[in-house]
């Protein structure tokens, strides 16, 4: 991954792009088939789980210790990749190029939650639908994720990609995103083969499974993807492929997860 002083400030606010990653939607005949691969340098993964409480929703996460890989200045702190919550609500991050804001968006307040955790975790304790996930962020400045952007998906089959400047929103019954942006491919990072192997197989055969899903990850991953996550959101099951063992899934029991919660778990010990 590479750093960047742009990059740095963010992280600072507490936000970490991630490069390299592939998401990929098929929404269609009652089913929500969300994935993700996971590229990064390190592949001492984790997920964990909070519990349902009151108003709040039971939520797993997929992420990683971050230990001063972006400056020795910041103690380690544990940060959210992908989450999947009981409202059926999926988010993905991804990096991207580093955008700006409109006049608009520089008006609004900064989000200042950063101590009861980052906004992914606000969305995923509060949000049930990716209308409600786009009104959280889209109220605050979005100055936090400069050179970052969210992949969105609900059990409806609703989906967004929330940019730095833009909302794209999905049309059809499949999305595929990787690092560049859709509203604006020329800001950088495009072409890219990984989008073009997913978009392609998407058009070949939309059937909306997990095996479907997790066969365009495979073509569209990369050396560094340490893990995939592919789930149906009408579902409670969530499959991880962990270093790229497309052979084998790993059965996430989402339901006990969210009713339970749950202390770190590395990947690597569920093979």
């Amino acid at each position: 991954m590479r750093i960047t002083i742009a990059i740095a400030v963010l992280l600072a606010l507490g936000s970490v792009p991630v490069a390299a990653c592939t998401g990929v939607v098929i929404a269609r005949d009652g089913h929500v088939i969300a994935g993700g691969n996971e590229d990064w340098f390190r592949p001492d993964s984790y997920y964990w789980a909070e519990a349902a409480a009151g108003r709040l929703h039971g939520v797993v996460y997929f992420g990683y210790e971050i230990r001063g890989e972006f400056g020795d200045h910041l103690p380690p702190y544990w940060y959210e990749f992908q989450g999947i919550n009981s409202a059926g609500l999926f988010f993905d991050s991804f990096s991207a190029p580093c955008g700006h804001l409109s006049d608009e968006d520089q008006l609004k307040p900064q989000y200042s939650g950063r101590l009861d955790g980052g906004i992914e975790r606000q969305i995923m304790r509060w949000c049930s639908t990716v209308e409600e996930a786009v009104a959280l962020i889209t109220q605050y400045s979005r100055s936090f994720m400069l050179c970052m952007q969210y992949l969105l998906v609900d059990r409806t089959g609703t989906a967004a990609v929330v940019e730095a400047g833009e909302v794209v929103w999905m049309e059809g019954d499949t999305f595929a995103l990787t690092n560049f942006h859709l509203s604006n491919p020329s800001d950088g990072h495009w072409p890219c083969r990984r989008y073009d192997i997913a978009t392609w197989l998407l058009a070949e055969n939309s059937e909306p499974t997990i095996e479907r899903v997790a066969w365009i990850l495979n073509r569209a991953h990369t050396l560094s993807t340490q893990y995939s996550v592919v789930c149906d959101l009408t579902s409670t099951l969530a499959y991880v492929y962990y270093l790229r063992d497309f052979r084998h899934p790993i059965v996430i029991d989402l339901e006990t997860l969210w009713a339970e919660g749950s202390e770190r778990v590395a990947l690597s010990s569920l093979r």
